[in-house]
């Protein structure tokens, strides 16, 4: 007996089965969106960051690490003692932020600039005071200050802090630890646009810090590292066109392109002009110091100058 209900329902599962397939592969397809970086800031978040200040003042333990609380009647507010600068967002034309921060202390070792690389310790909370990390000096990292990167996260607002403080003094214990003491201390009240954005960051155990929320976050710079390839040459000195980034001089890239292909910017390659003499070896005078040595009389130093050696 023939059965003529089969065939139309067979055509019936195959067009849902197409039909759920096109729609999951729609679904999965789309972009994540993000936030406008302008709307964001100025009618979600500057406010906050002002609030936070004018209801909240702080104290610092024996350790140097802040602490928050609401301020009571008569207490110093954290918006008295603050300080400011403007921030523009790389990211969005015409969008400046208001960057404020509070220095501890300044701190008495080498300045800090965009170009080094800094040991420090940190604290990270978001605006309401809720804290997500802590790292004590016992278990420091280090980030380059131009592309700076706390506790794991970019959070790019700390170039425009890091370089306010010094970084300090340390001392080697007989067991192998070591003490840190006279370090910069300075906490920033960073805008989401300025750190996570519209990212949130998985810190495990199934905690994490949300997407476009403002950041506290403290730094103890507890020592600088103003010369990474040990040439003898300040990074900030390396910085040829002294814009404040690292990375883009490099004087030996076409030499480079015809040897290993692998490109070193000045500041962590200890030959710079590729001559096969390392740069600290440039140095014709003696006095420690291969910028101002030039056989050639031609104005270029010899450890940029691949004709003099």
């Amino acid at each position: 007996m023939k059965r003529p209900w089969i065939l139309p329902n067979i055509l019936l599962v195959f067009f849902l089965l197409l039909t759920a397939s096109h729609c999951k592969k729609k679904k999965g397809s789309e972009k994540f969106k993000e936030r406008d970086r302008q709307e964001q800031y100025l009618q979600h978040e500057k406010d906050s960051i002002y609030n936070f200040l004018r209801t909240h003042t702080y104290i610092v333990d024996y350790e140097q690490n802040v602490h928050f609380s609401e301020a009571a009647p008569g207490q110093t507010r954290l918006i008295d003692v603050v300080d400011s600068i403007t921030v523009p967002d790389s990211s969005y034309d015409g969008l400046d932020y208001t960057v404020y921060y509070l220095k501890l202390s300044q701190g008495v070792g080498d300045s800090i600039t965009t170009c080094d690389q800094v040991l420090y310790s940190t604290t990270l909370w978001d605006i309401t005071g809720r804290q997500f990390i802590y790292r004590d000096h016992q278990h420091p990292s280090w980030t380059m200050v131009y592309k700076p990167v706390v506790a794991g996260i970019q959070i790019i607002g700390m170039r425009d802090i890091f370089d306010r403080v010094n970084g300090g003094n340390y001392h080697e214990n007989n067991d192998g630890t070591v003490e840190f003491s006279n370090f910069g201390n300075i906490v920033a009240f960073l805008p989401s646009g300025l750190a996570q954005f519209g990212k949130s960051i998985d810190l495990g155990n199934g905690d994490y810090i949300p997407a476009y929320t403002p950041l506290i976050v403290q730094v103890h710079a507890l020592y600088v590292n103003t010369d990474i390839d040990e040439d003898h040459v300040p990074n900030v000195v390396e910085d040829l066109n002294g814009n404040g980034n690292p990375y883009d001089d490099d004087t030996d890239k076409e030499k480079e392109d015809e040897t290993t292909g692998i490109h070193r910017p000045n500041f962590s390659d200890p030959d710079d002009d590729g001559d096969f003499l390392r740069t600290k070896d440039e140095d014709p005078n003696g006095n420690g110091d291969p910028t101002d040595d030039d056989s050639d009389g031609d104005g270029v130093p010899d450890y940029l100058d691949a004709d003099t050696h």
